[in-house]
């Protein structure tokens, strides 16, 4: 659902006033909702589904989901051992050979997919296919860069998002003891959830070593939507805030991108993954609260956070955290 200011988060506070300011754009986007109610609907405590991995990266939805009958598993050998007869692929996607291998054994595939991480999929493959080496930029252990990797299929791709771990380390057309140069074809995708600025300057640099000597360099901007609208509110927050507190799951990169945004531009910011974790330290002295949260963050969590803050002295915004839109309708 869009989030709009709140009344609070436009007027000026009085003398003295301490208060709490959300984010434009926080919290829950569109894919993430998808995949919930695509599990939500398939899963009952009679006809359990087990997610190869965490549905989404947040620990209160995966617990809430286990009552639903959604419990995770690693991956389909421990599903089958504990009797699933039915697996979801995650919000984060996966490989084309875990729907293969869940069709062997006869278990039914449920795919919860994002379809902007499943656009990155398919371009991974068109690139390839054009004969780029291709670069991920994104983090090596995360299931939405592995899963693309899959897809892409190939010995000629690396996942980094530091230029001294690329498989290069000179521009085209230098030579030397110890020089390896790029391929004259070179393209990067982005994992969904990083940095704009961060993925800017990776592909800058990448690019001055790859163009020499007729080389060719491709650049796919492939960070989503809902993740750069929510550094974007993030950013017009900076001049208005002491302080920052990004809501979400340990697991959830963009929670921790937004964490890094404001500590970037010079506001000290935490990544906490529920109200317990928030050291009484960081309030003091501090008048302003900005409140963020990750795309995978639930609203029952970031309004936890609220109330915490409230009950230390700070002002919750007017007509909490989201104007609430009945009809609201998510573009896919």
């Amino acid at each position: 659902m869009p989030v709009a200011p709140t009344t609070s988060s436009t007027t000026t506070a009085t003398t003295g006033e301490r208060r709490i300011i959300v984010a434009e754009e926080l919290g829950y986007c569109w894919g993430v909702r998808r995949a919930l109610d695509i599990i939500e609907d398939a899963a009952t405590p009679e006809s359990r589904v087990a997610p190869i991995g965490d549905i989404i990266h947040n620990p209160q939805v995966v617990h809430r989901l286990r009552g639903q009958g959604v419990e995770g598993a690693q991956d389909l050998d421990e599903a089958e051992s504990r009797g699933f007869k039915r697996v979801a692929i995650t919000a984060h996607g996966f490989g084309p050979q875990l729907a293969q291998d869940a069709s062997t054994r006869g278990m039914e595939m449920i795919d919860t997919t994002c379809p902007l991480v499943t656009k990155v999929q398919r371009l991974a493959q068109k690139l390839v296919k054009q004969g780029y080496y291709l670069v991920v930029y994104g983090d090596d252990y995360h299931p939405e860069v592995k899963g693309v990797l899959n897809w892409a299929s190939t010995s000629k791709a690396v996942a980094t998002k530091k230029i001294d771990q690329l498989p290069w380390n000179a521009k085209r057309g230098e030579t030397g003891e110890g020089k390896v140069s790029p391929p004259r074809k070179v393209a990067v995708v982005s994992q969904t959830t990083k940095n704009i600025d961060e993925l800017m300057e990776f592909a800058n640099t990448l690019q001055a070593m790859v163009v020499p000597n007729g080389g060719e360099f491709r650049l796919c901007n492939t960070i989503c939507e809902p993740t750069t609208e929510r550094q974007e509110a993030l950013k017009r927050l900076i001049d208005q805030v002491d302080l920052i507190l990004a809501v979400g799951g340990r697991k959830s990169s963009n929670t921790a991108r937004l964490a890094d945004v404001g500590n970037q531009r010079g506001v000290t910011s935490y990544h906490i993954e529920r109200p317990e974790e928030i050291d009484q330290n960081w309030l003091e002295g501090v008048t302003n609260v900005g409140v963020t949260a990750g795309a995978s963050t639930p609203d029952d969590v970031i309004q936890e956070v609220v109330e915490y803050l409230a009950n230390n002295g700070f002002t919750p915004p007017e007509g909490g955290i989201r104007p609430v839109d009945e009809d609201y309708v998510p573009a896919f």
